[in-house]
């Protein structure tokens, strides 16, 4: 395993749309489902997190690790969300990206730590995140940090 880098989280400031918005389409390498086109799914996300950046809300924002020499080392995109069986509001990590050269080195599990942090100053309960089938490597990460399956989604091609 890397050696873990020492960083910091901070939220995202303006200079760093550009990088955030580079980044974002790391989320689909692991390969999307054949019935999800890759093009589609990265202009989605990149709109998503630049709303974000954008036109934060009080109750969205997007974080930044930030290695020792102010490297940018990965990003986590978070809003409110409404349970659909409950109504309760809790928190949503909708995107987290670590950049290539930090990935294996902590980044991923210290942003997903912030993002509890932030879900705690929020007084939310609960904090949910979605997550490709196919993706392993997140998976076994959000798994490691006591994550649980709750609701899975299934999908058939009918053409």
């Amino acid at each position: 395993m890397a050696r873990r880098v020492p960083l910091t989280i901070r939220p995202a400031r303006s200079g760093d749309r550009d990088w955030i918005l580079a980044l974002a389409p790391r989320l689909h390498d692991f390969g999307p489902p054949p019935w999800r086109p890759r093009d589609v799914m990265d202009r989605a996300v990149t709109d998503s997190i630049d709303g974000g950046l954008t036109s934060p809300e009080a109750d969205q924002t997007v974080l930044v690790a930030e290695g020792a020499a102010g490297e940018r080392l990965g990003f986590v995109h978070l809003h409110a969300a409404q349970d659909f069986h409950t109504g309760e509001r809790h928190g949503h990590v909708s995107d987290i990206v670590v950049a290539p050269e930090a990935e294996g080195r902590g980044v991923g599990a210290a942003l997903m730590a912030a993002a509890e942090d932030w879900a705690r100053g929020l007084d939310f309960r609960l904090l949910s995140l979605h997550v490709f089938a196919d993706n392993a490597r997140a998976r076994a990460l959000y798994e490691r940090l006591g994550y649980r399956l709750d609701i899975v989604k299934m999908i058939k091609t009918l053409r």
